[in-house]
């Protein structure tokens, strides 16, 4: 089953049209799961997997936010004990490219980033649920990668994505090795460097997961558009090209792959 395992359906992008796009969604017969960047969009992806039965939440406060709003794990942790479909905890990770706070050091943006990663980290491990992660680096400081990895290392994660991947192959393979996914947007349509689709062909398809993250990163051909869930199928089609497999062995995998992180039936 067609999976979109990362897409924001409850971000303003689609408050003026949001029961008609998760209708299309309906109409693909998919699976969809909406991402908390804070609490406020928390709280409305678990209205609306509440709400519509082939919608699943995570819970989370995305690495650019946290300076904004504190992490507050009682908060997050009564929007998981309020629906047996919040199944993962993130957006959280390390993001060194979108820096807001001209006013802290880099040292200080680091262990602030750090600290609330790790809080993250210790609500999954305590709820059994899997990590939704992000990593961007920075153009002055690209080592957002490589902190993420050191970190699920060192507190032994072994249930998570890293959602629009963003590194090299030899840190994606660090990755799988530890049992992790890998998520492909549809960047992987119009990528120009080729790194990631590199990726795809190197790495195995049972460490894939297929994701919009709309309303953003629109695949081709529908750039130019705002992205929603249906239009993922396009990032599944172009893996199957770059693999040289047929589309309905990407989608079948990826929907079990989705299904296993997220110990969904």
């Amino acid at each position: 089953m067609l999976f979109d395992s990362h897409t924001h359906c409850n971000f303003q992008g689609f408050g003026a049209d949001r029961d008609a796009v998760l209708a299309r969604a309906r109409e693909a017969r998919m699976l969809v799961m909406n991402i908390g960047a804070a609490f406020d969009s928390s709280e409305l992806a678990v209205r609306l997997a509440e709400q519509y039965d082939f919608c699943y939440a995570t819970v989370g406060l995305h690495p650019i936010h946290v300076y904004d709003e504190e992490f507050d794990s009682v908060r997050y942790q009564a929007l998981i004990d309020r629906s047996v479909k919040v199944r993962g905890i993130g957006e959280c990770g390390i993001d060194y490219y979108h820096i807001k706070r001209k006013d802290l050091s880099m040292d200080e943006i680091r262990e602030k980033q750090r600290v609330v990663f790790e809080q993250h980290i210790d609500l999954a491990l305590k709820n059994d649920l899997a990590l939704m992660i992000h990593g961007r680096n920075g153009v002055e400081h690209p080592t957002a990668i490589k902190d993420i990895y050191e970190i699920v290392d060192t507190k032994n994660v072994s249930r998570a994505t890293i959602h629009c991947f963003g590194g090299d192959l030899d840190e994606a393979k660090l990755f799988v090795a530890k049992g992790l996914f890998i998520g492909i947007t549809g960047i992987v349509t119009f990528d120009k460097t080729g790194r990631l689709q590199e990726i795809v062909k190197e790495i195995p398809l049972e460490h894939l997961l297929v994701e919009t993250d709309a309303p953003y990163l629109t695949p081709e051909p529908y750039r130019g558009q705002r992205n929603e869930p249906p239009y993922v199928i396009e990032v599944a089609k172009k893996i199957a090209e770059i693999k040289n497999i047929a589309v309905e062995e990407v989608i079948e995998m990826t929907g079990e792959n989705a299904k296993k992180l997220f110990k969904i039936k």
